[in-house]
């Protein structure tokens, strides 16, 4: 089931290992339960980006924002655009008022 979709990724649910999975880019994070990836988004839709920015002008890093990802060992490295559409990508209620598009059917004439 497909819960949401952005031009830079997926966020949807396995049927067969029943997990949710994050398509971001070139990253895919894979939630055991949806505990785990409320958790993760919630972290995501509190992050103050004007804020992150500022605190970190002065990483040599291109992307200011860095998001860890389990241990800490890795890290998600974006731009304040791309972090706005990972927001808008991950959704805080999955299971309401949800299009699945794949199975979207539009029932239109060309004449």
């Amino acid at each position: 089931m497909i819960y949401n979709r952005t031009s830079n990724g997926c966020l949807f649910k396995c049927d067969s290992c029943k997990s949710i999975h994050l398509e971001f880019n070139n990253i895919n994070i894979n939630f055991p339960s949806k505990d785990k990836y409320y958790q993760f988004a919630e972290y995501l839709q509190d992050i103050n980006i004007a804020s992150v920015v500022k605190q970190n002008a002065h990483s040599p890093y291109q992307r200011k924002i860095v998001i860890p990802i389990g241990s800490g060992s890795c890290n998600f490295m974006l731009h304040s655009g791309e972090l706005e559409d990972l927001k808008r990508l991950c959704l805080l209620q999955l299971d309401t008022n949800i299009i699945n598009m794949s199975k979207l059917e539009i029932d239109f004439s060309l004449n």
